[in-house]
């Protein structure tokens, strides 16, 4: 595959990427939804942390997402992150972590012994990251490497479209 065809294909991505998740999840800033803002970012970073490190195992590639380009105040609680990724996608609980909206000024804090997140700042956060990855990603030979890996496999996280033509419909 060409440079040419890789950056054709990476733009289809961020595209649809972006149009998924950069304009899907805020709309879930809501105490009714803030759950599923939380999902939605976790499924956002696991697809680029797939793309970055397709050979990895999905603990150790979203771990590693998040300390190369999150911002410097998430490498520590990595392991809490992926903790958290599991009670949320595995048990729907937030587990060890409380999580809200519109509730900045506790983003990252300790509340009570439990870690808390704050919807509108993980969001920020997870920006910075895909910009980040996106950035790197067209001057990094592994990296496009790994993107070509990751998008060939079969659930690799290309985007696919289909028409749905209905011939009642005139």
């Amino acid at each position: 595959m060409t440079d040419i065809n890789i950056v054709n294909d990476a733009e289809s991505y961020r595209h649809h990427f972006d149009n998924i998740f950069v304009g899907g999840i805020p709309k879930f800033f809501t105490e009714e939804a803030a759950f599923l803002s939380f999902v939605s970012m976790l499924t956002a970073i696991e697809a680029l942390a797939g793309l970055m490190a397709p050979k990895q195992t999905t603990g150790e590639r979203f771990q590693n997402f998040i300390k190369q380009y999150f911002p410097p105040e998430y490498s520590p609680i990595t392991e809490k992150l992926w903790a958290f990724r599991n009670t949320m996608i595995h048990s729907f609980s937030p587990g060890d972590c409380l999580i809200s909206c519109h509730t900045s000024r506790l983003h990252l804090k300790d509340v009570n012994g439990a870690l808390f997140l704050n919807a509108e700042n993980l969001f920020g956060a997870f920006l910075h990251a895909s910009n980040a990855y996106f950035d790197k990603l067209e001057n990094d030979q592994q990296l496009k490497n790994n993107f070509v890996f990751r998008i060939n496999q079969i659930g690799g996280g290309a985007p696919v479209s289909y028409a749905i033509h209905d011939s009642r419909v005139s």
